[in-house]
């Protein structure tokens, strides 16, 4: 009896595992297309220097993660609390050297990019460009990709440019 109730146990567990769709080379590509279109709405916001919009990419949970220059920020609430550090800022330029979408799964894609980034605040002052590689894990959960964690590292810049 009790291997009766342990098999349909079983299959009552393994039944209600959520389902993550079969990654077929037609849903690989809607990823693809997918994440990239996104991924280019969000640099586009932070072009603006939109902080409302580039945050609204973000996951509002408090297992996001931002890590860059050094700092990780571990929760969207944390990182919305830079917001006052980014008042100064009034447009963002990021020139790419490369920029990729690999899928990891039907709900789940990393983006890596290489570039230059500089900032302009608010007096029309443009600050020094940067060499940068970028990397973000997207997750689609209830039908919307948003960014899970965000990781910016920055290359040191030539001796007297700074």
């Amino acid at each position: 009896m009790r291997y009766t109730w342990f098999m349909v146990a079983l299959a009552g567990a393994v039944a209600c595992q959520p389902g993550t769709g079969e990654l077929t080379d037609e849903r690989k590509a809607e990823v693809i297309a997918e994440v990239g279109a996104r991924n280019l709405e969000y640099w586009d916001a932070w072009r603006a220097a939109d902080w409302d919009l580039g945050m609204s990419f973000y996951a509002d949970t408090p297992d996001f993660i931002w890590a860059a220059g050094g700092t990780i920020v571990y929760g969207y609430d944390i990182m919305e609390a830079q917001r006052g550090g980014f008042a100064s800022i009034a447009s963002q330029t990021y020139t790419f050297r490369t920029n990729r979408v690999t899928v990891m799964a039907s709900n789940a894609a990393t983006v890596t990019a290489t570039g230059r980034w500089s900032q302009t605040d608010t007096t029309g002052v443009t600050g020094p460009a940067r060499s940068f590689a970028w990397t973000a894990v997207w997750l689609e959960q209830d039908g919307e990709w948003k960014i899970h964690m965000v990781h910016m590292s920055f290359l040191p810049s030539p001796p007297g440019t700074m």
